[in-house]
């Protein structure tokens, strides 16, 4: 009795009038909480008077004590056979804002000190998508405020900026985040179910998709709606990658002391982007959390061993992992897409009408060519056709072995073009006139080349940058100047093609600020690819990049023998971790891939820091 009594506070206090201060008890309940208290235990009406009377105190103020004892199981099937007139649904779930009263310091009811409650209520059916009991059917409650004219939803309050007229969703500013998540105008996620979807693409590499499938395949009972509802409860990969959005911006401006605010008149699709745009912002001029982390495993003190003088040794890994998002099909050009169907950016879209083949710029033959009239061109084209086809039945035999995510592939599937992340190479046979040539040509998507990672020896990822078309070795250099200005640089940078890195940083006609960067910075090949990937002959290599050159990276065990204190190889181990994104990455937009890696990175940092 007490629990259902506290379960169903705010359906009491919406029935006493705004005057009625929300932390009062009310005297007397509701005839239509009486008649349901008194079927769901089996009470008359004497009696729940009676027993209201001696356990109001408790139901009221004893959240914490009556915490304990509600069995969200129990709660359901009473709800189930009592509720459903009563209470319009067959859920003991009711979504309710936060608040009680309006919390707007501009609103006229706050200025005049009138302290009255909240009371315009607006009830919709919706459905939410819970962790114990699968998609239920609720009642979610918005709730106006008569002075203001805001409006309160169960995580959000949506308020007109008087500047520019905008109606904009607000965020409940808050230490803790809220129970559910609105996805849909009718469709809620509980907070715990989005973290868990999100964990199982940090530890499992999971897609949206299969995470639909993971959540309706493990319920224990068949979803049951009742009759009439007209919300349809099916979970959409959207719904979870929304999530996931929220979930993840609400966290960041938790922890940088801000609330999120998104234009509320505006597609769902679309709501998020600025956002996450303005969080990889400051990913990218702040860093990752961790970009100062330092540990035992990272940092070594070192004797010199001369004069007796002790220092520290810092060093860093770094190392390219391909991953890929569709891009500008243009070399080097970091322009956005529209869509990642579209060959190119805006900037370069008059391409799109141009033969493919590199250097030739003539229009194409026609709406469905990709190359001019010229027919060596036509020939190249073929042949990207044939190998199109044929990797298609390759995949498909593939495919057949595995459980493929249905929903990343979808575009691959209906026969959309291969992607190549540069130009490929094809064999023109020639006539008796012309002689064989070989053509280089772009007519598939191009995917971006690589991500480059920035790794401590204990495996937190430090940096990361992508590369749009190679690994260039300028571009390693300007990232690493990049990630470390204006912080500690590491004494070592060691990365596996640092005999090329070495001879461009020390270069005299490269930039004076990379060569002064790098002037106190040992360059030397990890360990493992200098033994097997590395020529004896290559004399450069040998005396500037060879890690036994490097005293201080090295250490004697209990048994006297040499040891790397440094795992130099952190970066290829992370790599295999970080790779297997790239099927749930590969038709990301921009902006989206950017934020759910930088929120991939940051939730594998704190796993890495938990363990150390």
């Amino acid at each position: 009795f007490t629990v259902l009594c506290s379960w169903l506070k705010r359906n009491i206090l919406l029935l006493y009038p705004s005057n009625h201060h929300p932390h009062d008890i009310p005297p007397v309940l509701p005839l239509e909480t009486r008649i349901f208290l008194g079927e769901a235990c089996s009470m008359n009406e004497e009696d729940v008077e009676a027993c209201w009377e001696a356990v109001k105190d408790v139901a009221w103020h004893g959240d914490q004590l009556l915490d304990g004892t509600r069995s969200e199981a129990g709660l359901q099937q009473t709800f189930q056979t009592h509720g459903g007139v009563l209470y319009c649904t067959s859920s003991f779930q009711s979504l309710w804002p936060p608040v009680h009263v309006c919390i707007n310091s501009e609103c006229p009811y706050i200025r005049e000190k009138k302290n009255l409650k909240l009371q315009r209520t607006e009830e919709l059916n919706v459905v939410l998508y819970s962790l114990s009991l699968g998609p239920i059917a609720v009642r979610s409650h918005q709730m106006t405020c008569e002075g203001c004219g805001i409006v309160y939803h169960p995580d959000y309050f949506v308020k007109t900026d008087p500047t520019t007229n905008e109606r904009l969703r607000h965020y409940y500013n808050s230490e803790v985040l809220p129970a559910v998540i609105q996805v849909a105008t009718h469709h809620f996620v509980e907070t715990r179910l989005a973290i868990t979807w999100r964990n199982s693409m940090l530890y499992g590499w999971t897609s949206a998709s299969n995470c639909v499938k993971v959540y309706l395949g493990s319920l224990m009972a068949p979803v049951s709606l009742p009759s009439g509802w007209t919300v349809d409860a099916k979970l959409r990969t959207e719904y979870v990658y929304d999530s996931f959005k929220i979930l993840s911006l609400l966290e960041h401006h938790m922890v940088n002391g801000a609330h999120l605010c998104v234009p509320q008149s505006i597609d769902q699709s679309n709501r998020f982007e600025e956002e996450m745009k303005r969080v990889n912002v400051h990913v990218r001029t702040h860093g990752q959390p961790e970009i100062d982390h330092r540990c035992g495993k990272c940092v070594r003190t070192v004797n010199d061993g001369k004069r007796g003088l002790f220092f520290e040794v810092f060093a860093v890994v770094c190392d390219g992992v391909t991953v890929g998002r569709p891009c500008c099909g243009v070399p080097h050009c970091e322009g956005r897409l529209r869509s990642t169907q579209d060959p190119f950016c805006a900037d370069h879209a008059y391409k799109a009408s141009r033969c493919r083949v590199t250097g030739c710029e003539r229009l194409v033959k026609s709406k469905t060519s990709k190359a001019c009239d010229i027919s060596e061109h036509q020939a190249a084209e073929r042949q990207f056709r044939e190998r199109e086809r044929a990797a298609f039945q390759l995949k498909q035999r593939y495919e057949r072995q595995r459980q493929a995510d249905e929903q990343a592939n979808i575009l691959w599937d209906i026969g959309a073009e291969l992607d190549t992340g540069s130009d490929e190479v094809y064999e023109v046979v020639g006539t008796k006139r012309k002689k064989s040539s070989t053509i280089k040509a772009q007519f598939g998507r191009r995917r971006t080349h690589n991500e480059q990672l920035i790794v401590a020896p204990c495996g937190i990822i430090l940096a990361r940058e992508t590369f749009y078309y190679s690994e260039g070795f300028a571009k390693v250099a300007q990232f690493t100047k990049h990630t470390f200005e204006h912080r500690r640089k590491p004494n070592h940078f060691i990365f596996d093609c640092n005999c090329i890195l070495s001879k461009h940083v020390w270069h005299p006609n490269t930039n004076s600020e990379i060569r002064d960067f790098f002037k106190d910075i040992g360059l030397a090949v990890d360990v493992f690819h200098f033994k097997s990937k590395h020529k004896e002959s290559d004399v450069h290599c040998g005396s500037y990049c060879n890690p036994y050159k490097f005293p201080e990276l090295m250490y004697i065990d209990e048994n006297g023998e040499e040891r790397w204190f440094f795992n130099t190889s952190v970066a290829e181990q992370t790599n295999v971790w970080f790779g297997r994104y790239h099927s749930i990455c590969r038709e990301m937009g921009a902006v989206f891939y950017e934020f759910f890696l930088n929120q991939m990175i940051l939730m594998h940092n704190e796993d890495k820091k938990r363990e150390l």
